[in-house]
């Protein structure tokens, strides 16, 4: 298998675990439709209500893009976070069922029946591939594999290591609960610990580098116009048009950075940028836009 098919597969798996009413095919045919049509509208605004030439189309369609494109990655990484957030909490049920003298298949169904959400699907699934003959290593593998989560494997490979070894299952499914509650709260203090730094990157790229910018750009349309009769009418718009999309082009730049470096921060995988990025792009230009917009009427007022 190729790298190319490996990713196809890869996003077909994210799909069908978030659980859309489509398949991977027509979900990425939605994804370019709505993009396409993102970009005509942005353009047509661009070329008729602004009447300059601006990358407003290509951030808006990139933030469409990536948000679309990466809604069933979304969808999935928060499904696994209520797993693995409910997931200490099914052990500690386990280990109580298999103290009281009850098998595998018991503690697993008490899982099921419990409300424990997507984490009482996933052990039905697990509960059946048991009940239709599959060994308890073979069930939970399965389980493991298909939920994609490292604190999920990595709890598993203990489990069924514990098995091998006859070791007392309830208590060590118990030792378990209490190191996955202490894994999820470590990951959780991550977060709160690095608040500060999420919400300065949000206030930079989404709101002051954009404020900024829109201030300069709307000095900038006042003294071309100014100017136009001095160096030439289209010498002057081109120079102007030319520094506009240099500074577009900085702020889309500047926006996927943070959106890049927040996910890292903030929750350690490079795949949670597809969440930051789009937000941050059209949070940056509708601030942009609208700072060019009051301070353009507050110099022409003044003028």
């Amino acid at each position: 298998m190729n790298e190319k098919e490996s990713i196809i597969l890869k996003y077909n798996e994210w799909v069908k675990f978030s659980n859309l009413p489509y398949n991977a095919g027509v979900w990425i045919g939605i994804t370019i439709l709505i993009t396409s049509i993102i970009a005509f509208v942005t353009t047509i605004i661009s070329v008729i209500i602004l009447q300059e030439i601006t990358l407003m189309p290509v951030a808006l369609s990139i933030a469409a893009l990536v948000l679309l494109a990466g809604y069933p990655y979304m969808r999935k990484e928060s499904i696994i976070d209520t797993i693995e957030y409910n997931f200490s909490d099914a052990l500690k049920q386990m280990a109580d069922t298999l103290k009281a003298g009850d098998t595998y298949e018991s503690a697993l169904r008490e899982v099921v029946n419990s409300d424990y959400g997507r984490l009482s699907e996933e052990m039905k699934l697990a509960l059946r591939r048991l009940e239709e003959g599959e060994n308890i290593e073979t069930s939970l593998r399965g389980f493991a594999e298909r939920i994609d989560s490292r604190l999920v494997k990595r709890t598993i490979i203990i489990l069924l290591d514990s098995i091998k070894t006859g070791a007392s299952l309830a208590n060590i499914l118990e030792d378990i609960a209490d190191d996955v509650r202490d894994a999820y709260r470590l990951k959780e203090e991550r977060k709160a610990n690095t608040t500060m730094q999420f919400m300065f990157m949000i206030a930079a790229s989404g709101f002051i580098t954009p404020l900024i910018f829109g201030e300069v750009t709307s000095i900038m349309n006042l003294f071309s116009r100014i100017t136009l009769n001095e160096i030439g009418m289209i010498t002057g718009n081109n120079i102007t048009n030319f520094i506009l999309i240099l500074i577009q082009a900085y702020l889309i730049i500047e926006v996927i950075a943070s959106g890049i470096m927040m996910a890292i921060i903030r929750d350690g995988k490079f795949g949670k940028s597809i969440i930051y990025i789009p937000l941050l792009l059209i949070l940056a230009f509708v601030t942009y836009y609208a700072s060019s917009y009051v301070i353009g009427l507050m110099l022409l007022g003044a003028f």
